[in-house]
């Protein structure tokens, strides 16, 4: 089955800012607008459940809070130019210029100090972005300063250019020989952003993504560490999060007599929720049927709605039924007509539940049944195999048949012996349909 990138890489993100998908635009704007008012230090939760398109949003705002300050800095936009030509997104006047600094803690969970992997990661992009002005070496020597002998492991970190030599520093013993205190950390820590913010922009600005997927230590020490040590009011950290789950993360940790809600919210002063996008927007039209093929587009439709997949999960259904063998449906033939009920169903029930879809395949439980019950297309359309009309006593009809050709097809042993035009391997095409072949 064909494998479609759908991650938040700098190409999809940008091309989701072009083509303003899933009309986000608007929302994104208001954020930023809000964001540009902030005056102190704040740290604001961006709370939505997996797959609802978290890291997409974020991650349009920090590239368009790049475009805009560069701008405003007079700085080279050639590249993102292209991509705010047509977009509302252009027209948002600042009245500060932000450093957006993108923190993917899951990535650094393996790391044992989440401060020294969030510094690692400031420095690094810092290394991007600024100007060549910056002393990077005096930064370096400020990280160096500050190390613990819990912090010589840093992974999938790759330093470049001026920065190179602070890795190899690493591998000295010299920095171990005292452990600094509170005190000597967070005065480093505000030199670091001293020399970072005056060089680069007016206020930095850190999005922390995928906590709510982190070891339950490292994800409560990210949260005290930012807490304790980023105390300026140039910085604003957004941290995009299922609530609910870092919530059960916390719970393990500190036991389930912890109030776990008091806790987290200690460290936010806003909480918004992520903008909904509706049923219909996530409908985006990736499914490229003919004519003769409309039965099957309204079934993934009601599917999806039905067991209410997260927009990830839609879009990924919708690419899988979208790579099968679409030659095979047809409106106006039998087997076509199963065929759009019985590959769709499979294939949702591959992202829904490997357990129903397993017994789907061996013609076992009810799930056939819920669905043609509860899916009014599936109704419609095995009415079609009952007298043709559109009412219940067709649909009974109908559904015998079909429930015929469904049990004969999947149960091992059976063959169907009724009286419509169907192949004797119709499991095997099934199988073969999916696969895309």
């Amino acid at each position: 089955m064909k494998k479609y990138n759908i991650n938040a890489t700098d190409e999809n993100i940008m091309t989701a800012i072009k083509n303003n998908d899933y009309d986000r635009a608007g929302a994104i704007k208001h954020f930023i607008e809000g964001l540009d008012l902030i005056d102190t230090n704040m740290f604001i939760s961006l709370d939505a459940k997996w797959g609802e398109g978290k890291t997409f949003y974020i991650r349009q705002i920090e590239i368009t809070l790049k475009y805009l300050s560069r701008k405003i800095l007079r700085q080279d936009i050639s590249k993102l130019e292209p991509i705010f030509a047509d977009s509302i997104l252009k027209s948002i006047e600042l009245k500060n210029t932000y450093l957006p600094i993108y923190y993917n803690a899951w990535l650094y969970d393996c790391h044992k100090d989440a401060l020294m992997s969030l510094l690692y990661v400031l420095v690094k992009e810092c290394g991007k972005y600024v100007s060549p002005v910056m002393n990077s070496k005096k930064i370096g020597e400020k990280l160096l300063s500050i190390l613990s002998p819990f912090s010589l492991s840093v992974p999938f970190v790759e330093i470049s250019g001026n920065f190179e030599n602070i890795k190899e520093n690493l591998r000295g013993g010299d920095v171990l020989e005292e452990i600094k205190t509170a005190e000597d950390v967070r005065d480093t820590v505000k030199q670091i952003l001293d020399e970072i913010i005056t060089e680069s922009a007016q206020k930095l600005i850190i999005f922390i993504d995928e906590l709510d997927r982190c070891r339950p230590n490292f994800a409560i020490e990210t949260l005290e560490r930012i807490k304790h040590y980023f105390d300026d009011d140039r910085i604003i950290f957004v941290v995009s999060v299922n609530k609910e789950q870092l919530i059960h993360t916390i719970s393990k940790y500190y036991g389930d007599s912890f109030d776990s809600t008091a806790y987290l919210n200690k460290f936010f002063d806003v909480n918004i929720y992520l903008p909904e996008i509706s049923q219909s927007l996530r409908q985006n039209n990736i499914l490229k049927m003919n004519m003769e093929q409309s039965f099957l587009k309204r079934i993934v439709k009601e599917l999806g709605e039905y067991y209410n997949l997260s927009l990830r999960d839609t879009i990924i259904f919708h690419q899988n039924v979208e790579a099968t063998s679409k030659h095979y449906y047809d409106d106006y033939l039998s087997q076509g007509l199963i065929l759009s009920m019985f590959v769709p169903i499979i294939l949702v029930l591959d992202i829904v539940s490997q357990t129903k879809k397993y017994e789907f395949l061996e013609g076992k439980g009810d799930i056939f049944k819920e669905l043609c019950e509860n899916i009014s297309i599936l109704r419609k359309g095995i009415c079609y195999f009952g007298n043709g009309r559109v009412d219940e006593e067709s649909y009974q009809i109908g559904y015998k048949e079909i429930y015929h050709v469904y049990k004969s097809t999947f149960t091992k042993g059976k063959i169907y012996d009724g009286k419509l035009d169907i192949a004797r391997d119709l499991k095997a095409i099934c199988i073969k349909v999916c696969n895309g072949n």
